[in-house]
């Protein structure tokens, strides 16, 4: 019950955070900013900034359905569908807050006095993507059922429900954390251009976090619950 309580106010604190940061950060822009981002051209469509508003707005909305869903399906049985679909408001969640900052970014790019073109390299989005990907997967592991194909299967997890739900809860936060990692690197190659060593880097916490930490927490619980019962 903690454990799913915690994610509430998890969910309704980011959505909250985002859209105060996203009112302090489109209250600088100028007064247009332009839409037609993907264009192979000159940027010739704009919008009022205000407009900006509605993704951090929708996200909130969101949010609040994901919460409520969650809350009115907590002491119900956790089923495969219940999975996905917490999942899909996460991953629906992580794409409209990226989005809305990509247009922030544009945004702070451009000026109205000199209609150029912003450059967004399609595999810095794919690799957000990738970040929003994992966070929502790995956001299921707290409540994935003993044994399920979603979570940290190795011999000690399946072997023992005690380890598999304790590990699975620290893999949901490291993660939660390497999906992050991605998307703000992405972020910082989008604004400051691609860096290998930083990528290197990036890749080496992300196996860390997402396998080698969770593997070696599994198999030290495993051993404590195997020589409890010994005793």
């Amino acid at each position: 019950m903690k454990t799913k309580n915690k994610k509430n106010f998890t969910i309704l604190g980011i959505a909250i955070l985002n859209l105060i940061l996203s009112i302090i950060a489109i209250s600088k822009l100028s007064n247009n900013i332009p839409i037609n981002i993907f264009a192979t051209s000159i940027i010739d469509k704009m919008c009022s900034k205000q407009l900006l508003m509605i993704i951090p707005v929708v996200v909130l909305l969101i949010s609040i359905l994901q919460v409520i869903y969650r809350l009115n399906t907590m002491d119900k049985v956790v089923t495969t569908g219940k999975r996905i679909e917490d999942a899909v408001f996460t991953f629906i969640d992580g794409l409209l807050i990226y989005i809305n900052w990509m247009f922030v970014y544009v945004g702070y790019s451009f000026t109205s006095t000199n209609l150029i073109k912003v450059d967004i390299p399609v595999g810095y989005i794919i690799m957000a993507l990738i970040g929003i990907v994992i966070v929502a997967i790995y956001s299921t592991f707290p409540i994935n059922k003993f044994g399920s194909r979603i979570g940290l299967r190795i011999k000690e997890t399946i072997e023992k429900e005690e380890v598999w739900r304790t590990a699975n809860k620290l893999n949901a936060f490291t993660g939660l954390l390497s999906g992050i990692i991605i998307v703000l690197l992405s972020g910082y190659f989008l604004l400051y251009g691609f860096n290998w060593i930083y990528l290197l880097i990036a890749v080496l916490v992300c196996v860390l976090l997402m396998f080698y930490i969770p593997i070696l927490y599994a198999k030290m619980i495993y051993r404590k619950v195997v020589n409890r019962v010994i005793e």
